[in-house]
């Protein structure tokens, strides 16, 4: 028992290591305004409004963009939710209203724009297009 509770400290120590803190701004209340740190060749932000809830978060791998990338309303509803692959825009990017489900929606295939749509009030698909 002691010997898998050193190997468990062990481990969480690695992950902890495995994020290195680059920088972190305050805003004048004392609240976070802003994190970056890394993870090996990712670099992750995350933004906060000045109340300390998220409003954006995101990563860069080599200076290009890459993985999931979110936006938050200040009552911390989902804005839009994006996703690239080594600066590509990729797969399906959805847009949320406050206090609505999900209002549009773009689906990227190799970087290029191949589907939109958006939705009413009630969800209903009210406009879609395709693209060559």
């Amino acid at each position: 028992m002691r010997q898998l509770l050193y190997i468990i400290a062990l481990f969480a120590g690695t992950l902890v290591q495995a994020q290195d803190m680059l920088e972190q701004e305050h805003w004048p209340n004392g609240k976070l305004k802003h994190t970056i740190y890394a993870e090996g060749d990712l670099v992750r932000f995350v933004t906060y409004f000045e109340s300390g809830r998220v409003h954006e978060m995101g990563a860069f791998r080599h200076g290009k963009r890459d993985g999931a990338w979110k936006q938050y309303a200040e009552d911390g509803t989902l804005l839009a939710r994006a996703r690239f692959l080594k600066g590509v825009r990729q797969g399906d990017w959805h847009f949320n209203q406050p206090g609505q489900q999900t209002t549009g929606r773009l689906r990227y295939k190799d970087g290029r724009l191949v589907e939109a749509e958006q939705r009413g009030p009630e969800g209903g698909i009210i406009a879609r297009r395709t693209y060559p």
